[in-house]
């Protein structure tokens, strides 16, 4: 909803500056020539919290405060003359700290009271509302990072804070939309995966400090022996349930913590960082420790910047050891969640030996699945799914990714000998089709799903501009494949009109649906086409890489993967019916319709036959493509990490090789 949020927001902005009054607010409530202001909230930027936590869809929950103060539920609402805020003078505000709630979105005094615009005013709103009287005065710009300190003491400080600004104006105050953004905090995010849930650290009541996280910015107290943070801490985020099928993956666990940025001069009362002033220049060094129980120790693996609203994700493979950088809150680790994905990390190995049919997963839109250098292991598809796309993944629509994911002994065995003339079988181990042309249906029902969290008061003109734009994101668009891995795939299928490949069946769709590959390969297995009857059917477009290069570009790829493939062909009078072998030692490029982008780049094959500018024969030439040397990196690149040499030692993805453990952990 971030996108349409947005959108939404300019589109309002637009609209009421180019229509009269009455055309959009007909009978609006006003003032002393004013305007009633209507305030929502739009968009909650990650990171989020659990204790004191904006809910979705603008609602706020959860918000109990851990000491014996007032609960955390509400908001502070500020404005100004626009002309004062923007010469940063604070002091004489239209509104001062006024304390709202939030009811389904909106945003209303707590008691009830109404807000009229009459001048153009700026708006400034803080969660979670603070009633110090020394914490809402303020001078300046820079005296409101002293809003969100709700506690003295900093161990306290169990929630993050967020901050809304925007400009009004008697015009646009029927409805004004604020996002939410984190601010004055750093996230500190732990992932742990096990095969055995006994290894994870042990939960406790959250006083003992049995775990914790970076423990030299929250030091023990003195006193009590308590740490009061290890509330939430010691008590890990739920939500994972076991893996689905057990033999499919892994246990999952998730700690977060919020290190608040240090604003205020050294001193011992520093109420940010403990009873001492650590950390006072905003900055984890590289070595400290990250997180700490009885039976594990994890330390930073570089200087962190505590700057606001960053999330740094940290991963730890207790069965193997591995280091990971998780690159979404959303985490694929077993059959389940991988099959009911939108997106997100894949936390470790998966293995599908115990899922007897796959259902090929669809990504749309800017979906970004990331497997983190892991592997899907020993997937099986036997059965077309209706669109007749088949793969891991069916298709990628827009400007799905996919990157960083090793696809390993995948078994496709489809029979299309009974479709009609017309249909078309798009196969390849990764995905069947990369960016295929969505229908009218599918649109309209993408823009349904979308436009269904609008106001319900919005005027028509701007849900109709609304709609025209949304549809610019389900209408184009280039799909693509980084730095990902298929090895050892065996690819069965018969039939007419089939389009087939080792990692891709058909790349792009025309010129405005279109693929990209980059840094990614295919090593050993085969791709065979109608080899059990290769006399009986017709239009195959197979090869050992891709299918087919209809619209769109591959770059920097190779294939040791065989491939065969057959069709009929008819010949003479009287006619005679033998068998042509049409399979490719890369892949197929369409040159028809001419003027669309279709290029093959610094790539090469095994088994090279007749193919494509941009193609070469690894025993005649070897790649020297960019590397990187050290996996996993905070960017998350998809390169290669090893050229090889030649004969045979092929080129290796830089997530092939894993970080040295040792730099960072110690048991």
């Amino acid at each position: 909803m971030k996108y349409i949020t947005y959108v939404c927001a300019a589109l309002l902005t637009v609209a009421l500056y180019s229509c009269t009054d009455d055309s959009v607010v007909p009978e609006q409530p006003a003032e002393k020539d004013g305007t009633l202001l209507n305030l929502h909230i739009s968009d909650i930027v990650q990171p989020t919290t659990r204790l004191a936590e904006l809910g979705g869809s603008g609602n706020i929950s959860q918000g109990k405060s851990p000491t014996n103060g007032a609960n955390k539920e509400n908001i502070g609402l500020y404005i100004y003359y626009q002309d004062d805020y923007d010469a940063n003078n604070l002091t004489r505000p239209y509104v001062r700290n006024l304390e709202c709630k939030v009811e389904g979105g909106k945003i209303v005094p707590l008691d009830n009271s109404s807000i009229y615009i009459y001048d153009r005013m700026t708006i400034v709103a803080f969660y979670p509302y603070n009633g110090a009287a020394d914490d809402y005065t303020f001078k300046t710009k820079d005296d409101e990072k002293r809003y969100p300190i709700t506690e003295g003491d900093y161990s306290y400080q169990f929630y993050i804070p967020y901050r809304a600004q925007a400009n009004v104006n008697p015009t646009t105050a029927y409805y004004v939309e604020l996002d939410l953004y984190p601010v004055q905090t750093t996230k500190i995010q732990v992932v742990l995966t096990t095969s055995n849930p006994d290894l994870f650290p042990e939960i406790t009541d959250g006083k003992d400090g049995k775990v914790k996280l970076v423990p030299s910015i929250d030091p023990q107290d003195a006193a009590s022996g308590e740490d009061k943070r290890e509330y939430w801490v010691d008590i890990p985020e739920q939500g994972f349930a076991a893996p689905n099928p057990v033999s499919s993956g892994q246990y999952v666990r998730r700690y977060n913590a919020y290190i608040w940025k240090n604003n205020d001069p050294k001193s011992d009362t520093n109420p940010h960082h403990g009873d001492t002033p650590n950390h006072n220049d905003n900055t984890i060094k590289k070595g400290e420790i990250l997180l700490k129980s009885g039976a594990l120790t994890l330390f930073f693996p570089q200087d962190v910047e505590i700057k606001e609203g960053l999330v740094y994700r940290y991963g730890y493979n207790i069965d193997t050891g591995e280091l990971f950088i998780p690159t979404s809150d959303a985490l694929i680790y077993d059959a389940a969640t991988l099959g009911a994905t939108g997106g997100g990390y894949q936390v470790c190995d998966i293995d599908l030996k115990d899922v007897s049919e796959w259902t090929p997963v669809n990504l749309s839109g800017n979906s970004l699945y990331d497997g983190g250098g892991h592997a899907v292991k020993n997937m099986k598809i036997s059965q077309l799914t209706t669109d007749k796309n088949a793969g891991l993944f069916g298709t990628l629509s827009a400007n799905a990714t996919v990157k960083n994911l090793h696809l390993e002994s995948p078994e496709i065995d489809i029979d299309f000998s009974g479709a009609t003339s017309t249909d078309t079988c798009h196969v390849g181990g990764l995905v069947g089709k990369l960016n295929r042309v969505l229908t009218p249906a599918e649109i309209e029902a993408l823009l349904k799903a979308e436009l269904g969290n609008l106001p319900p008061d919005l005027p028509q003109s701007v849900i109709d501009a609304l709609v025209e734009d949304l549809k610019k994101s389900f209408t184009g668009g280039t799909s693509s494949i980084q730095g990902c891995k298929v090895s050892e795939p065996t690819i069965t299928v018969k039939g007419n009109n089939l389009i087939a490949g080792g990692l891709a069946g058909i790349v792009g769709d025309n010129d405005k649906f279109k693929g990209s590959i980059t840094n990614s390969y295919v090593l050993g297995g085969s791709i065979k086409v109608n080899e059990a009857s290769p006399q009986e059917y017709e239009n195959a477009q197979v090869g050992a890489f891709a299918g087919s290069l209809k619209s769109g570009s591959i770059t920097n790829s190779y294939t040791t993967a065989t491939a065969k493939a057959h069709v009929k062909k008819v010949t003479g009078t009287p006619p005679v019916v033998t068998s042509e072998e049409v399979a490719k030692g890369f892949t197929n490029v369409v040159t028809t319709p001419s003027g669309i982008n279709r290029t093959v780049t610094d790539s090469y094959t095994k088994n090279l036959k007749d193919d494509v500018t941009g193609v070469q024969d690894f025993d005649s030439a070897w790649p020297g493509w960019s590397t990187l040397t050290e996996w996993p990196l905070f960017s998350s690149p998809a390169v290669w990490g090893s050229n090889g040499s030649s004969p045979s030692t092929y080129p290796t993805l830089i997530w092939e090789s894993l970080l040295d453990i040792k730099k960072i952990i110690r048991l």
